[in-house]
Formats: C-alpha cells, sequence, structure tokens
C-alpha cells in the first residue's frame, strides 16, 4: 500500500481519520510518533519537544494536547524552554531530524503520517498520496466541543476560545509550512486529495480516502 500523509487544519480530525487508516490497511502510524522519534535522536525530552512540534502557540499547547491525546494517552506535562542551546540551531536541528524520521517511514513503505510537512517533505515520490483535510470554524468548533468530555474541568476551554484556538493553531501552521517549504498550506495544487471533514465526517472521510488508495492500487496493477 502506499504511504498516506494527512495536512490538517486544527479540529478537523486528522488524527483519528489517520489513525482509522492505519488500521484498515495494518499500517504504520506516525503522529505522536514522530515525535518520540525526534525526541530520542535529539537527546530532548518528548515534553520538552512539544514547544517546538509544528511551532504551536505556548498559550494553547496544554489544551491542544489534551484535544489530541486524551483518547489514548494522558496529556504530558509542559516544561520551560531551555536556555542553554540557541533556538534556531535547535529548530533547524530537529527540523532536520523530523525530515529524516518521515523519509525513512517512506522508505518503508505502508504508513501514514500526520502532519509535520510530510506533503511537502515527500513532495511528488511514487506511491505516495497526499490528503489535505479541512472544514469550516463552525464545523471543527462542534467537533472540538464534541471531545470537551475528554479535557479535565481546569483546561476546557469555552466556544470563543476554541475558535481562537483554531485559527491561531492553523497560522502558526501555515507559517511552519511557508518558513521551511515557501509554500501555501491550504493551497489544494499541494495535494492529492482534499476533503471537506465537516460535511462529511470521520467515517465517510476514511471510506473516501481508503477508496482512492485501493482504485489507485488496482489501476496500477
Amino acid at each position: 500500500m502506499p504511504v498516506i500523509t494527512i495536512s490538517r487544519q486544527f479540529g478537523a480530525a486528522g488524527v483519528p481519520i489517520g489513525r482509522a487508516l492505519a488500521d484498515r490497511f495494518k499500517a504504520e502510524f506516525l503522529d505522536r510518533a514522530i515525535v518520540a522519534q525526534v525526541a530520542m535522536r535529539s537527546g530532548i525530552p518528548e515534553h520538552e519537544l512539544e514547544s517546538y512540534d509544528e511551532r504551536l502557540p505556548s498559550l494553547w499547547q496544554r489544551v491542544a494536547s489534551a484535544l489530541a491525546t486524551s483518547s489514548s494517552e494522558p496529556a504530558l506535562p509542559s516544561l520551560p524552554y531551555s536556555d542553554h542551546v540557541p533556538p534556531i540551531s535547535m529548530h533547524e536541528r530537529l527540523v532536520a531530524i523530523t525530515r529524516a524520521v518521515i523519509e525513512e517511514a517512506a522508505e518503508r513503505g505502508n504508513a501514514v503520517i500526520v502532519g509535520r510537512g510530510g506533503a511537502f517533505i515527500l513532495g511528488k515520490r511514487p506511491g505516495t498520496l497526499h490528503v489535505q483535510l479541512h472544514a469550516s470554524i463552525e464545523a471543527r468548533v462542534r467537533y472540538l466541543l464534541s471531545r470537551v468530555e475528554e479535557i479535565p474541568p481546569e483546561a476546557r476551554p469555552e466556544e470563543r476560545s476554541l475558535r481562537e484556538l483554531c485559527r491561531s493553531i492553523d497560522s502558526t501552521r501555515a507559517d511552519y509550512i511557508r518558513r521551511l517549504y515557501g509554500a501555501d498550506w491550504l493551497d489544494a495544487t499541494n495535494y492529492d486529495l482534499t476533503i471537506d471533514t465537516g460535511r462529511l465526517g470521520v467515517g465517510r472521510t476514511v471510506d473516501v480516502i481508503e477508496g482512492v488508495v485501493r482504485g489507485a492500487s488496482e489501476s496500477d496493477e
């Protein structure tokens, strides 16, 4: 099976969709696993590395982590940034390690890679499907509110805060891709398939992507 990269707006259900696809194809799933591998190779504790991951705004880090991990693993505490390492060289080092982790996963094949610029790192690599997931701000807030019950009470945001969270994280993800790859993160021409998950929902989105992958595999035979 091909490698699938998933680029997603915050709240567009990228992680559950990616995990479901990995389950269907019995594929390697790389989301938190990327952070873990980069942490191991860089020698930086995983909880400290989160402050660099896709340049998430520190104000929202704990809430975003809780939303992303509450269904499978406990949220990790945030540690202060270390002043002993120059931020620019540290960032460049982590970007290089992240690229290596993603390229190695692609070489192994049969992998679903969520975020971290996977579509831009792997580019036109044969046997790779690049998917972009988006939804209206209203749909994404509804999705996030449906998961609020999983978040500790002290970290629960209000609806207005969730709107700000979506816009803030989307903005930093767009900046991350623009700085590293000189590309427009939301430009549909950068992807093979773009889906509005607010309209289709998680299950139908997974079905559509699976159908495209299996159809492409059959046409290559």
